[in-house]
């Protein structure tokens, strides 16, 4: 077990615009901060089928029904059978199939509940409430925190609500939802009604959406390329898309099967199969800002590209013993995938994890913060290569493993959010797994 500790202090570097959120802000036991200075410090993990928190807590986040900062995992009451949990900025949803319930900060609607205050000091909530859709569903099959907004797929849907000042509610217009607002028309007059909402992602202040038939679509910011579009004769990037818009991958022969986005970075694993139906290859692809060598090396770090590129390419799959992604986990600037054999649907053993982008924090878990430009094994505590995995997790810049029934994090440990105590007026973190605490 290793773990590196760096004395240092927060700087301020927001989403939104300094005025809105300065660093500093006052806090108190029972007042949020009137700022926002820190940013994505707070985890989710399900264990025994409850919801478990950890890390910041001045907004509610943590949704134990007070403003503490926790650094062993505490379980947030009521949410038990909950089946996906999500983390943005400051507020944290969850769903367990068929309603979606949410805490933490509220300034732009961003919980989706029509009786919880959008004005400060009373912004927040710190214990879960429910999500109010239009209309009634039945159906959630996927839900994302951006940084203050959030989207869900429910009964074949899109819904979005919160902040909307760069347009990532897809609605055409920059006006901030309260509640959820069911998103039905794309960038080009498309009745997007007429297709079924697979999956939705979330970047800081982008979105994405995966419809049944395969087709990708990106709407939001789009200062470094996110959305993953260039306008003919301009030098820089469109910086916003006000509805969905199709992305093209051009080089794929398959079907998209999984989205994700980083801070302001997407992705989309296409899959493509046999006449049997048989995943034969894998390719991961890319767009947006390269901010530490997260989308490979096929855009220059530090340099945007709205042509997604291959980011991973699984090697020819000819039988059941070739790997295959299972499932992709996405901090700010890092990206965690958990590979196994094709034909498995559970763990058997020989899962693994795989890492690559920002590791500054040591959240590649690869006992270095040496950031890299391809995937790499992330190691067990003991320094091995880890197998053995179930689940993974990835927030901000910390990094989870469900190994052998045991939850393990590794990177930023700065506000405890990997289930792990930490020393006063210290930035902490680790480089190899530790076992998460919990209450």
């Amino acid at each position: 077990m290793q773990i590196s500790r760096r004395f240092g202090f927060f700087i301020c570097a927001g989403l939104l615009s300094a005025a809105l959120h300065g660093c500093g802000g006052s806090s108190s036991k029972d007042t949020i901060p009137s700022t926002v200075s820190i940013f994505y410090e707070h985890s989710l993990i399900f264990r025994n089928h409850t919801t478990f928190t950890m890390g910041y807590n001045a907004f509610g986040q943590l949704g134990d029904g007070t403003l503490t900062r926790r650094e062993i995992a505490t379980p947030v009451p009521g949410m038990t059978g909950m089946v996906k949990g999500v983390a943005g900025n400051e507020h944290t949803m969850v769903t367990n199939g068929s309603a979606v319930y949410s805490w933490g900060y509220n300034l732009f609607g961003q919980l989706g509940n029509s009786e919880a205050s959008t004005s400060y000091p009373d912004a927040y909530k710190s214990s879960p409430v429910q999500v109010n859709f239009p209309e009634t569903i039945t159906s959630v099959t996927d839900i994302a925190a951006g940084g203050y907004h959030s989207l869900a797929a429910a009964d074949g849907k899109l819904y979005a609500w919160g902040y909307n000042g760069n347009r990532q509610l897809g609605n055409s217009s920059t006006t901030n939802a309260k509640t959820p607002v069911h998103v039905a028309v794309g960038h080009e007059g498309e009745d997007l009604s007429l297709l079924s909402v697979k999956e939705v992602a979330a970047g800081g202040t982008h979105s994405l959406a995966l419809f049944d038939n395969g087709d990708v679509y990106a709407w939001g910011n789009n200062k470094y390329a996110q959305v993953g579009f260039s306008e003919p004769g301009f030098s820089t990037y469109s910086s916003a898309y006000s509805s969905p818009r199709k992305v093209t991958i051009s080089g794929a022969t398959g079907k998209i099967d999984q989205i994700a986005a980083l801070s302001s970075a997407s992705l989309a694993l296409e899959v493509q199969r046999d006449v049997d139906n048989n995943i034969i290859g894998q390719t991961l692809w890319g767009w947006g800002f390269n901010n530490s060598g997260e989308l490979g090396a096929d855009i220059a770090l530090q340099k945007s590209s709205a042509t997604p590129v291959k980011v991973f390419q699984t090697p020819a799959i000819a039988d059941a013993s070739g790997f295959v992604v299972k499932k992709i986990a996405t901090g700010m600037n890092h990206i965690l995938l958990l590979v196994g054999p094709r034909d498995t649907v559970a763990n058997d053993g020989s899962w693994y994890v795989q890492a690559i982008g920002l590791n500054s924090a040591g959240q590649l878990g690869n006992d270095t913060t040496t950031s890299s430009i391809e995937f790499i094994r992330t190691l067990d505590s003991g320094g091995a290569l880890m197998t053995n995995v179930s689940d993974i997790a990835a927030y901000g810049k910390s990094s989870f493993a469900l190994i052998g029934g045991v939850w393990y994090g590794w990177g930023n440990n700065s506000l405890g959010q990997l289930g792990n105590p930490v020393q006063k007026d210290t930035i902490a973190f680790y480089e190899l797994p530790v076992t998460v605490k919990f209450q």
